[in-house]
């Protein structure tokens, strides 16, 4: 959830990407774990260039599933052809905070607390120590040292199988080779 000094009582949870079509269609992108969870809202909130917030009435919302990413494309009540959807390019989408909780993606539970676990590949045989997490905006990377040197390894499900007993579980190792 983006939440800064400047929008108390609201917080960032998407943002407008492109005008898509003629009659005001905006492509949007929502800040969500589940895509469910977008289809029940049916009020926003825009910032004006003045930095005042603005309330938007969702009329449609249509969610695509393209490449196990979600595209949401909104129709909003004040914007009715592609010259006033272009001018929101970039713009963000708000809501009040106390709603967005409810909202917001649930943050990967990684931290420090990875540190010292022995990383498996798919034949369970030892790859090594992760030493270190690295923050990302996308998802974490684990810093593993090896008895080559170090390797980066996304901490997301393409890689990670599981975590359990102080030990991570990985798959697919073999396609960051040489990265």
């Amino acid at each position: 959830m983006n939440r800064d000094a400047s929008t108390p009582g609201f917080a960032q949870v998407g943002h407008v990407e492109e005008a898509h079509g003629l009659d005001g269609v905006l492509k949007v992108f929502f800040d969500v774990d589940d895509p469910a969870k977008v289809e029940d809202l049916k009020l926003v909130y825009l910032r004006n260039d003045r930095g005042d917030f603005i309330p938007a009435r969702i009329l449609d919302l249509r969610v695509e599933d393209k490449r196990n990413q979600f595209s949401f494309f909104v129709q909003f009540d004040h914007i009715a052809d592609r010259t006033a959807a272009e001018a929101m390019k970039g713009k963000g989408i708000f809501l009040e905070a106390d709603k967005a909780e409810f909202f917001i993606e649930a943050e990967p539970e990684t931290d420090d607390s990875l540190i010292d676990h022995e990383v498996l590949d798919d034949n369970d045989d030892p790859v090594g120590l992760v030493i270190d997490v690295m923050e990302n905006p996308a998802h974490p990377i684990l810093v593993v040292a090896t008895t080559s040197g170090s390797r980066l390894i996304p901490y997301i499900d393409h890689f990670v199988r599981e975590t359990r007993d102080g030990n991570i579980y990985c798959q697919n190792l073999d396609e960051l080779e040489g990265i």
